[in-house]
């Protein structure tokens, strides 16, 4: 029998040749599936940041900034001519009516309080002549003022239990302060921490997670869980960690990531929590598909090279009985075996780039597109318009027909507006709570009050299925002068309050 030569043997270069393209490709896929690992992990973070920005901005500054805005403005009126001791001490009645009507204007204020330097004070809604009342003592609250500050920021109390409600509350507070420098007194806002943190509930997180507003310490100031206000929910040790405006980090303790965005004033932060176990498990997920891909691809590098040293070896056979018996008329060709390429594509934050730019609830675009799109108007000196719509007793639609109607409403009156503005290339924006900001630039610049008063129109002339249901709003319209833009939203702002103050359900100008 004759010797057999390894010479002319396919069987081996096959093997070694699959072999190493089998090790080639094993130790790619490994370091391919930890790249992807981190870069998921990477992607995540990043969407956790996003949630955790657009929360604090659309929802908690909104709310703290109408508050403030309208917390000085009370505190101007009240210092000229005298207003709070007419007010407070000569005619409580024609007070208690003012202070009431100012109320109105903020859904997240439960009452308000006007006190003078000698502790003589008014609240609306009018207490109960009680035996606690008799012995209440107005200057030992936390938001009383006995020396005046000229600070032009708002003053924000700790949390406390409310003397009367016995409800948890904050206080928003300024001194009355008269032209000349004389101290007149506080005006005081106590905020609804239970109505505000009840509106949380309505958020939709990216990832299983809990998020809430806390204090320098740590201390739950709005939660949608009502039950969870003043509790500790996040250690001293890692509040003294959060030390940038924003971002997030990991706590060792409690196995939590905490994507934070912080204010100054009040000192509060918002906070996103997501356990590490969440994250794991679906970084694993989005991993272990790929490794399976990986895993599929592999296997059918084997069967392939299977399949070439089996059919090599045929085709090999075959050549030598050509060769034997002469007909090559049908020797079979050798077929060139292309191994199949493998494709791994990353699906990531393409779900959530709607999210970024487009409110949820409304379909309009969000804060963080406005900031965007006036921000680029103004650095290009492009002459633009800012309107700021405000839909009418909200609050009232909100505690009369329920929460889920007050949505109903935020989502037609945001889709009246849409369906004017959009085919004029005039984006609508959601501002905050039931706020609505416009920006009109190019030829629709001088259409702007016209296209308004549009909207103004189908929104009161619709008809609602809840019986005695009745929705307008009232718009502020001003022109850019060049101004920064924070001087351009208070002179909208002002003129969005002047419409409101006159009655509602009408569009001011703003003066130049």
């Amino acid at each position: 029998m004759a010797p057999h030569n390894r010479k002319l043997s396919f069987t081996t270069p096959i093997l070694v040749s699959f072999t190493g393209i089998l090790l080639s490709f094993v130790l790619i896929a490994i370091f391919v599936t930890f790249t992807q690992k981190n870069d998921f992990l990477d992607d995540y973070h990043g969407i956790n940041r996003n949630f955790t920005h657009n929360l604090a901005v659309n929802y908690t500054e909104s709310l703290l900034r109408e508050n403030d805005y309208i917390l000085g403005r009370a505190a101007t009126f009240f210092s000229r001519n005298d207003h709070l001791n007419d007010m407070v001490n000569l005619n409580p009645e024609e007070g208690l009516k003012t202070i009431m009507q100012l109320q109105t204007l903020m859904p997240s204020v439960t009452s308000i309080s006007l006190a003078d330097t000698e502790g003589h004070y008014l609240r609306a809604p009018q207490l109960r002549n009680t035996e606690r009342s008799k012995t209440f003592d107005v200057k030992s609250r936390p938001w009383f003022m006995d020396q005046a500050e000229a600070s032009t920021f708002s003053n924000y109390t700790a949390p406390y239990i409310d003397y009367f409600t016995h409800n948890p509350t904050v206080t928003i507070y300024k001194p009355v302060i008269t032209p000349e420098g004389k101290m007149k007194g506080t005006i005081a806002f106590h905020l609804d921490l239970t109505s505000i943190g009840f509106t949380l509930r309505q958020m939709v997180a990216p990832v299983q997670g809990e998020f809430f507003v806390v204090d320098r310490d740590g201390k739950v100031v709005l939660h949608p869980d009502t039950g969870a206000l003043f509790k500790q929910y996040v250690s001293k040790k890692t509040m003294s960690r959060m030390t940038s405006g924003e971002g997030h980090l990991y706590d060792p303790e409690t196995q939590d990531w905490y994507y934070y965005y912080s204010f100054t004033n009040p000192d509060w932060f918002v906070i996103y929590r997501v356990s590490e176990t969440t994250l794991v498990d679906l970084t694993r997920h989005e991993t272990n598909i790929v490794v399976w891909g990986f895993a599929l691809a592999a296997i059918i590098i084997v069967l392939f090279g299977l399949y070439l040293r089996h059919a090599s070896r045929t085709v090999l056979m075959n050549i030598i009985n050509a060769i034997k018996t002469g007909d090559v008329k049908r020797a079979p060709r050798l077929e060139a075996m292309l191994s199949k390429a493998i494709e791994s594509n990353k699906e990531r934050e393409l779900a959530y780039v709607r999210q970024a730019t487009i409110d949820a609830l409304t379909g309009c675009k969000n804060r963080r597109a406005f900031d965007s799109d006036i921000a680029a108007l103004m650095n290009d000196h492009h002459p633009f318009a800012l309107a700021l719509v405000d839909i009418d007793n909200f609050k009232s639609i909100n505690d009369t027909w329920g929460h889920l109607n007050g949505d109903i409403v935020l989502r037609n009156v945001a889709r009246e507006g849409i369906q004017i503005m959009q085919p004029v290339a005039v984006s609508v924006y959601r501002y905050g709570g039931e706020e609505f900001a416009v920006l009109f630039s190019g030829e629709q610049l001088n259409n702007a009050h016209t296209l308004l008063e549009r909207w103004r129109i189908e929104v009161a002339k619709r008809s609602w299925r809840e019986e005695g249901l009745h929705v307008t709003f009232s718009a502020g319209l001003g022109e850019w002068n060049l101004e920064t833009l924070e001087q351009l939203i208070i002179r909208v702002d002002e003129a969005l309050y002047k419409a409101k103050q006159e009655g509602k359900n009408r569009i001011t100008t703003a003066n130049r």
